[in-house]
C-alpha cells in the first residue's frame, strides 16, 4: 500500500489505542481528513480484522457507530511478555534453585509431547513432520518442512520464546529433545537462533 494510506491507518490504530472507541467524525478530527476518508480506511481495517464496530443508540438522531480495536489489532502493538517472563523464571531460579526452572522446562515439555502426538497419531515419519510444521506455525514459530534425500527438515524462522532462551539455554535441548520424543526419531539441529543464526533448523531422520 502507499506509504500515506499505511501512514493514516497506523495513525487510526493507536488513536483507538490511547482513546478507545470513536467515531468516525472523532478521527477525522484527529487526524486532519475528511470523514469519508476515515470511513475509507475504517472499512479497509475491518476487512482485515483490525477494527470493529460498536453501535450506539442515542436519545435522538441516527444511532452514532463507535470504533474500537479487535484482539488481532491488539496483538500489533509491543508487550514484553517474554521479559516478563524471563524475570519470573530468575526469580525461580534464585528463591528455588535452577533445578525448579529445568522441572518447569520438562513439564513444559511433556505437556506438549501429548499434546503433539495426539494430532499425528498413527501417521508415518513424513506425515509428522508436516503436521508439526503446522502445529509450530500456528504457534508462532513460522514453521515449514521439506524433505531431502533420507532425512526431513524442519525449520523455524521466528522464535516466540527468544529472550526466555537467550537467558535459559537449556530450553533449547528441550525443544529438541520434545521433537524426538513426538516424532520418535533422530533429531539434529545444525542451525540455531542463539548462536548467531537466522533461524532454527532441525534434521530429522527415521531410528535404525
Amino acid at each position: 500500500m502507499p506509504d500515506s494510506e499505511g501512514t493514516t491507518r497506523r495513525q487510526i490504530l493507536e488513536l483507538l489505542k490511547r482513546k478507545g472507541d470513536m467515531t468516525a467524525g472523532q478521527l477525522a478530527g484527529e487526524i486532519g481528513i475528511t470523514s469519508m476518508g476515515v470511513r475509507q480506511h475504517l472499512s479497509s481495517l475491518e476487512r482485515d480484522d483490525l477494527v470493529e464496530t460498536r453501535v450506539v443508540r442515542q436519545d435522538r438522531g441516527r444511532p452514532a457507530h463507535y470504533f474500537g480495536l479487535t484482539d488481532a489489532a491488539e496483538r500489533l502493538f509491543p508487550v514484553r511478555y517474554g521479559q516478563l517472563a524471563v524475570e519470573l523464571l530468575e526469580q525461580i531460579a534464585e528463591t528455588d534453585g535452577p533445578e525448579k526452572v529445568d522441572n518447569l522446562f520438562a513439564l513444559r515439555t511433556e505437556r506438549l509431547e501429548k499434546e503433539y502426538k495426539l494430532q499425528m497419531a498413527g501417521q508415518p515419519l513424513p506425515e509428522q513432520v508436516r503436521v508439526l510444521a503446522e502445529i509450530r506455525d500456528r504457534e508462532g514459530y513460522m514453521a515449514e518442512s521439506n524433505a531431502d534425500g533420507d532425512e526431513y527438515i524442519l525449520v523455524e524462522h521466528h522464535c516466540p520464546i527468544y529472550e526466555i532462551a537467550r537467558r535459559f539455554p537449556r530450553v533449547c535441548q528441550y525443544e529438541q529433545e520434545l521433537f524426538e520424543r513426538t516424532l520418535d526419531a533422530g533429531v539434529r539441529r545444525d542451525e540455531h537462533k542463539i548462536a548467531g543464526d537466522d533461524r532454527c533448523r532441525y534434521l530429522v531422520r527415521k531410528q535404525d
